[in-house]
């Protein structure tokens, strides 16, 4: 068996709210679906848009109500360049991740240009903000845990005229959200630093340091921001497939995935359920269920993510460090070292 034949064959994945008198228009609890959550581009959770400015689409993926508030996602698409005001999240950090377009973001008193492929983390507590700077862009970004922030966006695309600044401040203090100055101009001439003083950035095409690049065949499997940034509650991996094919079906006993189409084109099987899914497309896979996925074009680019993290840091390094195939013995030993089993073999597909 050639080295790629195992990479494919033996690894796992790369792997109602009270709202000042209003609701959020779903249950307050949503049971992870055995078949997965599908949401696909352009679309949101519940399908109600929450648009920032009233027209750039800020659609959210994953909500708290489907990880047991550790984790919520939104895609947001800017048509103009605008951004927030200067804010701190009381309790939550963020991550992002610029698909499209330039972006200025600041934290604390530092600020930093950020373009396609480039990660950022975002510490709890402490004042940042962003702004587009190209005539359109696209951010996914991460909140962990996931806080109040979608009820605030349904609330604030609600309001028909501008709220005072006292009620303002009351709606920003129930959500978990402090405002502490202006945003940033998207034409404005800005002193930018190498780095920030806290929290990071991974620039496209590198990982975190210092072994956070694994080699999966001719794929490269990037590690974005790690267990130890998130006090071991989520992990971010960008997966560029260089080939067709996928992992072998299994499961995460104690871990949720997710997983955002880049590019290309994939099918996953969760449970009994098979989809298809292209760029744009995003799924949930919950923890305990049976999974796998195969890409079926010649390229392609994943962004996933496990909560928690786990092991499969570890385990992306032990499987990259294989100088022949394993015997079977050998690859179940594997898996069972983090936390991880097989339970059938990869997607059959043309």
């Amino acid at each position: 068996m050639q080295r790629r034949d195992f990479l494919v064959s033996a690894l796992p994945s790369l792997c109602a709210f009270p709202l000042l008198g209003e609701a959020w228009p779903v249950a307050a609890q949503t049971a992870p679906s055995p078949a997965g959550l599908v949401v696909r581009a352009g679309q949101s959770r519940f399908g109600v848009p929450t648009p920032f400015h009233g027209i750039n689409p800020n659609d959210l993926k994953l909500s708290a109500r489907d990880t047991g508030g550790a984790l919520a996602f939104f895609d947001y698409t800017g048509l103009e360049p605008a951004g927030p005001s200067l804010h701190r999240h009381l309790a939550q950090d963020e991550i992002f991740y610029v698909v499209e377009g330039e972006y200025l973001f600041q934290l604390g008193e530092r600020k930093l240009l950020l373009q396609a492929g480039d990660t950022v983390f975002l510490p709890r507590q402490l004042p940042h903000t962003w702004v587009q700077r190209s005539a359109r862009g696209q951010l996914l970004y991460w909140l962990l845990p996931a806080g109040r922030l979608e009820e605030f966006f349904v609330y604030m695309s609600r309001q028909k005229a501008p709220l005072s600044p006292d009620a303002l401040a009351r709606v920003n203090a129930e959500h978990g959200l402090q405002n502490v100055g202006p945003g940033l101009s998207p034409t404005e001439h800005y002193e930018l630093s190498a780095e920030f003083a806290a929290g990071f950035v991974v620039r496209a095409g590198t990982a975190r340091p210092p072994h956070g690049q694994t080699q999966l065949g001719p794929s490269t499997n990037s590690l974005k921001v790690a267990a130890q940034d998130t006090g071991g509650a989520f992990s971010l991996f960008e997966y560029r497939g260089a080939e067709r094919g996928g992992p072998p079906l299994h499961v995460h006993p104690r871990q949720d995935e997710t997983f955002y189409v880049l590019s290309g084109t994939y099918r996953f099987r969760v449970g009994e359920a098979e989809h298809t899914l292209s760029a744009g497309d995003f799924i949930f896979l919950p923890r305990n269920v049976p999974h796998t996925f195969a890409q079926l074009s010649d390229t392609g680019r994943l962004l996933y993510g496990f909560q928690p993290a786990g092991r499969m840091e570890d385990f992306f390094r032990a499987a990259a460090a294989f100088q022949v195939p394993p015997t079977p013995g050998q690859a179940a030993a594997l898996f069972a070292r983090h936390d991880m089993r097989v339970v059938g073999p990869p997607l059959a597909f043309r």
